[in-house]
């Protein structure tokens, strides 16, 4: 009985053991291939009409009623609000009651210079035949000159009434708001009822989109990435509204106005498409890709295996080159090592760990002046491998040169050894998020 419990103690020992032994490191592997690999440049953006009017009034009152509402299609002309005109008339008949008097002072003027210009003439042949003195021709040409000062005084207070009755009249036309363009209206701010006060500016009235078939984003576009753009070059974007579909569209204008935010600089660039059956809207958001560079059949690898930075421990021969053929520069733990960022956010450029060169808004890189590190798998380690990448995309980084070739295997990811568990997810420094194989 002794005999059997001290083997099975012996035996709940061992599987203990065996069950807290750290696995055997493995790796997740892929090989290199060729394909197509493309450099894009993508930024956000919001949807508008190629033409967008506010429509404004420059006059004060109570809006009597309205023409138009949100979504009404108008024509140029129509009449989409009325403001109460009671005031404005009263203005107008005033206006025109001050003209007739100017008018009638016109008249009275014209009167008394006839009568003043035959007074003068009288004293004149007077004083010439010696029957009156010079101081009644002083007199009558004192009085001539009265007569055409005052002749001249109606005439202009006829001008600044026939102005002042204009302008009352411009008034009451403008209390007929009319639509300025042909078109869609997007907004409507007043109401039947509502003052609008109209001072240092214009009350905003209504927004009318001229034409909704015809629109275009207005994209920022990092200015790492402007030169890789011009005008003219097709283009792509997705809406949030409509998932998985994309739009074609054509760089219209990039503009050299920079928008400068929190030390980020961007470029404006307008991106026009057709939207026949206005579908889109105004005001979503896009996502616009532009494909700057494209290239057939190159040496590409997973931009996974650019992310994958292993613990030091598990790099072989730390300070010794790389096996025959794969030769490579000293490696000095996970320190030294310069991963080429596989993507960035979009419209931003980010660098490369070692600065050498920038990628844009798919992570991509200069072709022969960014290196990159990847690692392939050695036993239970792994061994660095150094490249130049070349044109990056969302998936795939051009192999522009190295020792690597198409079949090179290169890892992924590493599962199992010291502190790790089958199958379990690894912290930074490289870690299985699933049971490896091998593609």
């Amino acid at each position: 009985m002794v005999l059997l419990g001290a083997v099975a103690l012996a035996g709940g020992l061992w599987a203990i053991k065996r069950s807290t032994a750290d696995p055997p490191i493995s790796f997740r592997t892929v090989r290199l291939d060729r394909g197509p690999v493309e450099q894009a440049v993508t930024a956000t953006g919001s949807v508008s009409a190629v033409v967008t009017v506010q429509v404004g009034s420059q006059v004060s009152g109570v809006i009597a009623k309205l023409g138009a509402d949100f979504n009404s299609h108008v024509k140029e002309g129509q009449i989409i609000a009325q403001i109460d005109p009671t005031r404005f008339k009263a203005a107008l008949d005033q206006a025109d009651a001050t003209l007739k008097a100017a008018l009638a002072s016109e008249v009275r003027a014209d009167v008394s210079l006839r009568q003043a210009k035959l007074d003068r003439d009288r004293a004149q042949a007077l004083v010439n035949r010696q029957v009156l003195g010079a101081a009644d021709l002083d007199l009558a040409l004192s009085k001539y000159d009265q007569a055409l000062a005052d002749q001249a005084q109606a005439v202009a207070t006829v001008a600044q009434a026939r102005a002042s009755l204009g302008a009352a009249r411009v008034d009451l036309e403008r209390t007929t708001i009319r639509a300025p363009i042909s078109g869609t209206v997007l907004q409507r701010a007043v109401d039947v009822g509502q003052t609008v006060a109209a001072s240092l500016q214009a009350p905003i009235l209504f927004t009318i989109a001229q034409d909704l078939s015809r629109m275009e984003v207005h994209a920022a576009i990092d200015e790492a990435d402007v030169g890789k753009i011009k005008e003219d070059q097709p283009a792509t974007f997705t809406v949030d509204a409509y998932p998985g579909e994309a739009f074609r569209a054509t760089i219209f204008q990039i503009r050299s106005q920079p928008n400068v935010l929190q030390n980020v600089v961007t470029y404006d660039a307008v991106v026009r498409f057709d939207n026949p059956d206005s579908k889109l809207r105004p005001g979503m958001t896009a996502t616009v890709r532009v494909i700057s560079l494209h290239k057939d059949d190159v040496l590409r690898v997973p931009n996974a295996a650019l992310r994958f930075k292993p613990a030091p421990e598990l790099i072989a021969g730390a300070g010794t080159a790389g096996p025959p053929g794969r030769a490579g520069p000293p490696v000095g733990g996970a320190g030294a090592e310069r991963n080429l960022a596989a993507t960035a956010p979009a419209g931003r450029a980010s660098r490369a760990a070692d600065g050498a060169g920038r990628s844009g808004a798919a992570g991509s890189a200069v072709a022969g002046r960014t290196r990159g590190r990847l690692f392939r798998p050695a036993g239970d380690k792994v061994l660095p491998v150094n490249f130049k990448a070349g044109i990056s995309d969302d998936e795939f980084t051009e192999v522009a040169g190295g020792e690597l070739g198409v079949g090179d295997e290169v890892v992924l990811d590493v599962g199992g050894g010291p502190g790790r568990s089958a199958g379990s997810s690894a912290g930074p420094g490289g870690g299985a998020r699933r049971t490896p194989r091998l593609f």
